[in-house]
């Protein structure tokens, strides 16, 4: 599990909304993906991943300036065929006893054929 506290001098708070500031969706996400590459480098090891989706997205509480989030995330393999093809990670991220957001991401190897950046 990570955490991250909201700090109300965070800038982007100031449009996000003006006279009423709520942490974005979009750093939930940031959030999630932060914990799961801490999570998969015990299932990746050294090799490089990559996110290549953003399977589910749902924001059920808002989280204000001040707030602790509290990450949690498990890795799912996944095979195509006989295959590891990557890695879901379902996320659940919460501020006390509240289920703010729930994620799931989709990751595989950098060194896929055809993922990736050339």
């Amino acid at each position: 599990m990570t955490a991250v506290l909201v700090d109300a001098a965070e800038p982007l708070l100031a449009g996000h909304f003006p006279g009423f500031a709520i942490f974005p969706g979009v750093c939930l996400i940031e959030c999630a993906h932060r914990a799961a590459r801490t999570a998969l480098v015990r299932y990746a090891g050294d090799d490089p991943v990559e996110l290549v989706g953003i399977e589910v997205a749902r924001f059920l509480y808002p989280v204000f300036p001040g707030d602790r989030v509290d990450t949690e995330v498990t890795v799912e393999p996944v095979h195509r065929g006989e295959v590891e093809d990557g890695w879901r990670c379902p996320a659940r991220l919460t501020v006390g006893d509240q289920l703010a957001a729930i994620v799931r991401l989709r990751y595989t190897y950098l060194s896929k054929e055809g993922v990736g950046r050339d």
